[in-house]
C-alpha cells in the first residue's frame, strides 16, 4: 500500500542510507539482483496476470502479451546489456596511457530517482524504469503504480530500502534527484492507410490497436477515400467477432467491468457478479466513420470505438496525421515499405510503424541514460609531458606550438616550422626527462 506521510519519510531516511552501499556493488551483481527478479516474475506469472486483470480491468490474456511476457523479456535484456551500458568509455587512445594521461566518461548514480504514473502501460514500463534505475545504482520512489510491481522486486533480494511505494498526489519532484514521468493512459493513436494498403493486414493491426489494452492503444484511422476498398466493412465484422467478457477470463477479448451488476449500477471493482448485463453492452467495439472536426476523433473516447475518418487524397490523409497525432504513435500502412517510409519522415510523431502497429521496445542504453550522470575522469601522471605549469617556460610553449602545427597545420609550414624550433624542442625534451 502506498506509505503515509510519516511512513514516507521513514522510507527516504532509509534510502539515503541503502543507496550508497548499494551505489558501491560493481554493475554485474546489481545485474544479478534484475536478472532474478526476470525469474520471479515468471514464476508469480499466472497469479499476477489475474490480479492484474482485477485491479486494472485489462483482459487476462493481453496483459500477458503485451506486459507481463515482455517485460520478462525486456528485464533479462537490462541484465545482460546494461552493465556494456554503464561501463567507462574510453575519449583517449589506449597509447597515451604511455604517455602517462587518460580521459574517460564514467555513469555516476543519480541518487534517488523517481518514477511517476499513472502508466499507459501498468507493468511493464514501470518495472523496466525502475529496474535501469536499481541497475544504476539508485534508489526508487514509485508513484502511483501496481503494488505487486514492489514484491517482485523484493522476491528477488533487492534491499527493500531501495524501492518505496508512494500515492499519485506525492510531490516527488520535491523529494528526488531525477523524476521520470511514465507515459499516461490514452488512445490517441493512429492508422495512417494509403492507397495500395494489404486490407486483411490493416484489419489485424486495426482491432488489435483500436480495441486492445496496451501501451500503442490507437482509437483513430485516417485513410484516403476508396484506397482501401471494403475497409470499413472488414473492420466492422472483424469487431463483431470479438468476445465481450470478464477480464479474467483467458477468453476474453475486451473486458467489461469487474463488479458490474447485471443492471450495470458501476460498483466498484470486485469479484464479478451476476450477467455482464448493460456493462457488456457498452463494452462492445464500435466503427465510427466520422468527420475530421468531430470531437470523438479529435479526442478519442475512453471505450472500445475505432474512429474512422476518410481524407480526399494522400496528402490530406498526410496532413492531418501530421496535425492530429504530433503527440501519439501512428503506423503507416501502403502498398511498399519504402513509400511508407518517406510518409515516416514527415510525420512528427515520436513513434513510427512502417507495416504493422507493435509496441514500441525502449533500446537498453536509451533507458539506462535516464538514470544515470555522465561525469568526465581525467587523470595525467606527474612525470607526464605537457601538465600546464606557472611561471610559463617558453621552450615548453613554442615546443608545444611547433608539434600542433606539424600535426595539424598546413603542409607547406610543417617542415618550416620544425626548422625554427629545433633548438627550443631540444631544450624542452632534455627538461622533460
Amino acid at each position: 500500500m502506498p506509505a503515509a506521510a510519516t511512513e514516507l519519510d521513514a522510507a527516504l531516511a532509509a534510502a539515503h542510507q541503502a543507496h550508497p552501499l548499494w551505489a558501491v556493488l560493481p554493475v554485474a551483481a546489481r545485474a544479478r539482483y534484475i536478472r532474478r527478479a526476470s525469474v520471479a516474475l515468471l514464476d508469480e506469472l499466472d497469479e499476477l496476470a489475474l490480479r492484474l486483470a482485477e485491479e486494472t480491468g485489462w483482459p487476462r490474456s493481453q496483459l500477458l502479451v503485451s506486459e507481463l511476457l515482455p517485460a520478462a523479456r525486456a528485464l533479462r535484456a537490462l541484465a545482460d546489456d546494461g552493465p556494456a551500458a554503464l561501463a567507462d568509455t574510453r575519449l583517449t587512445p589506449r597509447i597515451t596511457l604511455l604517455a602517462g594521461r587518460s580521459t574517460r566518461v564514467v555513469q555516476a548514480p543519480v541518487g534517488l530517482v523517481g518514477v511517476r504514473g499513472p502508466s499507459a502501460s501498468p507493468f511493464a514500463e514501470p518495472a523496466l524504469e525502475a529496474a535501469a534505475a536499481l541497475l544504476a545504482g539508485n534508489a526508487v520512489i514509485l508513484a502511483a503504480v501496481v503494488p505487486r510491481l514492489r514484491a517482485i522486486f523484493l522476491r528477488a533480494g533487492i534491499p527493500g530500502e531501495l524501492l518505496t511505494v508512494a500515492s499519485e498526489d506525492t510531490d516527488l519532484d520535491a523529494i528526488c534527484r531525477r523524476v521520470v514521468d511514465l507515459p499516461r493512459p490514452g488512445r490517441r493513436g493512429m492508422l495512417l492507410v494509403l492507397a495500395g494498403a494489404p486490407r486483411e493486414r490493416v484489419v489485424e493491426a486495426a482491432v488489435w490497436a483500436g480495441f486492445g489494452r496496451h501501451p500503442a492503444a490507437a482509437g483513430r484511422l485516417v485513410m484516403v477515400r476508396d484506397a482501401v476498398p471494403g475497409l470499413v466493412t472488414a473492420l466492422e465484422e472483424a469487431a463483431s467477432a470479438l468476445r465481450v467478457g470478464d477480464p479474467r477470463d483467458a477468453a476474453t477479448d475486451i473486458a467489461w467491468a469487474i463488479g458490474t451488476s447485471g443492471e450495470g449500477d458501476g460498483a466498484s471493482p470486485g469479484p464479478a457478479t451476476g450477467t455482464p448485463g448493460a456493462a457488456a453492452d457498452s463494452s462492445r467495439p464500435r466503427v465510427l466513420v466520422v468527420d475530421a472536426d468531430d470531437p470523438r476523433f479529435l479526442s478519442p473516447p475512453d471505450e472500445p470505438t475505432l474512429v474512422v475518418v476518410e481524407a480526399a487524397d494522400s496528402e490530406a490523409a498526410i496532413e492531418l496525421a501530421a496535425r492530429e497525432a504530433r503527440d501519439a504513435p501512428v503506423s503507416i500502412w501502403a502498398r511498399d515499405l519504402a513509400k511508407g517510409e518517406r510518409v515516416s519522415r514527415r510525420l512528427p510523431s515520436p513513434v513510427t510503424w512502417v507495416g504493422q502497429h507493435g509496441i514500441a521496445t525502449t533500446a537498453v542504453p536509451t533507458r539506462i541514460a535516464r538514470h544515470a550522470v555522465p561525469r568526465q575522469l581525467e587523470w595525467r601522471a606527474a612525470w607526464a609531458p605537457g601538465t600546464p605549469r606557472l611561471p610559463a617556460d617558453q621552450d615548453l610553449l613554442a615546443a608545444q606550438r611547433t608539434l600542433t602545427e606539424v600535426r595539424h597545420g598546413r603542409e607547406a609550414r610543417r617542415w618550416p616550422a620544425l626548422k625554427a624550433s629545433a633548438r627550443a624542442l631540444a631544450r624542452a625534451a632534455r627538461r622533460e626527462r
